[in-house]
């Protein structure tokens, strides 16, 4: 059990929020704290983030602010495809409807809300989140009405997705594409969701190791998004692409392509 992640509600919550609640923290073994009449940083007590049931839904609220799933940046995104625009993560990752994408960073799921869209009901991401709070809020969020209809499900799984990667790799399981963005790693301006986010993540430097993996389990490519290119890139295959303004978006192709 997590002692460092509570879950309580709202003030004088109903029945079934209270029993949300409970449902909650039972799925991810967290304890739950009645929040009766008082404050949330009363309920959070010692730990360091309570995650507060609401009639809104799911908070993740520390000293420093609230939390909670939405589309964010992802939305602006998803504005242009709906008006015949494009994307640099679906031309990076040649999505197509029915394709299978692991997002092996998944924090807050900005990617993982446009893959989703790109890959329609047919397809299918996994969004594997190392940090067990926004793996929560992430999970819940995906489960709303957040997702436009006939986007793809995305699965949320907690964990090191390096060995999410090395398992698959061993059982023969392959997706199509696998995302890299080592956000925290890389700071960029963003919305305050994103920069809040920073307190909840578990920072891991983007590796050699990390990307071979990645292109062990990819049937067609690795997508990375770096703010810059490291002297590795070369030898793992990594290669900036073209056409975008950023020039964040990298590809290596998978280790059996052709």
């Amino acid at each position: 059990m997590d002692r460092d992640v509570v879950v309580t509600t709202s003030k004088s919550p109903s029945d079934a929020l209270r029993d949300r609640a409970h449902r909650l923290a039972g799925r991810w073994d967290l304890p739950v704290v009645e929040r009766h009449r008082g404050s949330v940083a009363t309920a959070r007590g010692a730990a360091a983030t309570a995650l507060v049931c609401t009639e809104e839904g799911l908070v993740a609220e520390t000293a420093r602010g609230r939390l909670a799933f939405h589309q964010g940046t992802a939305a602006k995104r998803l504005r242009a495809l709906r008006h015949g625009g494009t994307d640099p993560l679906i031309r990076a990752g040649e999505l197509r409807p029915g394709d299978r994408v692991l997002d092996a960073t998944l924090g807050l799921g900005r990617d993982a809300l446009v893959a989703a869209w790109a890959l329609g009901a047919e397809g299918e991401v996994l969004g594997v989140e190392a940090d067990l709070v926004l793996a929560v809020l992430a999970d819940d969020g995906f489960a709303g009405p957040v997702p436009r209809p006939g986007s793809a499900p995305v699965r949320v799984r907690h964990g090191d997705s390096r060995q999410v990667l090395g398992a698959l790799a061993a059982a023969g399981e392959r997706v199509d594409v696998v995302l890299l963005d080592p956000m925290f790693t890389d700071p960029r301006a963003s919305d305050h969701g994103f920069a809040l986010a920073r307190d909840h993540t578990v920072p891991t430097p983007l590796t050699p190791d990390w990307v071979e993996l990645a292109r062990a389990v990819a049937r067609r490519c690795v997508v990375v998004t770096a703010e810059r290119a490291r002297p590795w890139f070369p030898d793992v295959g990594l290669e900036r692409l073209g056409g975008t303004r950023s020039g964040r978006w990298f590809r290596a192709a998978a280790q059996d392509a052709g």
